[in-house]
Parts: structure tokens; sequence; C-alpha cells
């Protein structure tokens, strides 16, 4: 179903407007279509419904969630121009994830992340940035790292699975 669509006037930069309509070509896909795609994704990027403002609430962040999160351990692999890094997603949102790995890529570029799904069929590739990083040296010789990152880019496709079943996982557990 089609929503009613309003006329948005705005400048961009030309290289990034060059960029659109070639990926619409590519894609045979219309660049508003491509843009709201894009807006949709900010939305969730930065946790917010579409008609929501900004919360000057003091309450605690994980109460002003709009995507509960999900507790799960699922294989993740970040793949790095130094290689390629294991770990497992201890809990999962809409917006972003928690990785605990027993080494850390050594960049502050965004990463690359390879997410397997218990009993799905499919994998999930998305683009993170990385938000936090806890260090666990309770080991000294085997410290470990929990790295929470925030989701940048998912395939559309790829993101409704992952959406499916991190509400799977909350459904089960009573969250």
């Amino acid at each position: 179903m089609s929503k009613k669509r309003k006329s948005y006037n705005t400048t961009l930069r030309s290289d990034l407007t060059r960029g659109l309509r070639i990926l619409a070509a590519q894609h045979g896909k219309r660049q508003n279509d491509l843009l709201e795609e894009a807006i949709q994704d900010l939305l969730i990027k930065y946790e917010r419904a579409p008609q929501q403002a900004p919360s000057s609430s003091s309450l605690a962040k994980a109460e002003r969630r709009d995507s509960p999160r999900a507790e799960v351990s699922w294989p993740v692999s970040m793949i790095t121009p130094q290689g390629l890094f294991e770990g497992q997603i201890k809990d999962i949102s809409r917006g972003g994830a928690l990785i605990q790995c027993a080494e850390l890529p050594k960049t502050d570029e965004p990463l690359e992340l390879s997410i397997e799904i218990p009993d799905h069929l499919l994998g999930i590739s998305a683009t993170v940035e990385k938000v936090r990083l806890n260090i666990d040296d309770s080991e000294k010789d085997f410290p470990s790292y929990d790295l929470a990152v925030r989701f940048l880019g998912i395939d559309v496709d790829q993101r409704k699975h992952l959406y499916n079943a991190i509400e799977d996982k909350t459904r089960k557990s009573g969250i």
C-alpha cells in the first residue's frame, strides 16, 4: 500500500545526487524511492519513529528504546582489512548489537558483519560502526571484549529478515 507523498525541496551535494542517479539506474528504481528508503534507515538508526520528537526526558536510555533488545547467542564474523574476526552477538536490537569477541579489530572505520542466525537459512550482512568498548581483563592471559555497534546499513530484504528474527526472539523470551 502506497502512502500519500508530499513535496519536499532541498539542496544536496552534487556528488551525492550523481551517485543517487547511478544507483537508481543500476537497480531500476526511482530516485525518490531510494531517498525514502534512506530516510527510513536513518529513522531506524537513530531509533525514532517517523513522527516522534527527540526525548528530553531523563529516563534511562534503555527505557527510551523504541526497539527492545533480545538476548541471543548468534555467531558473527567481522570482516576488516586486517582479516576476519570471530565473535558472538550477546544482545541485539533494530539499531545495533553487543558483540563479545576474544580479538578486536584495530580500526576506526565501519566494520562489515556477517551474522549467522541459528535455525534460519539466510545469513545477514551489515555495515556497523563502533559505539562503545568494554574490556574484561579478569583473566589477564585471555581478555575478552564487549563491542557495542550501531547498524549503518543493511540490505532491505536482509533487514526484514533480521527484524523478524529479533521479534521472534523477544516474543519467545517474553520481553
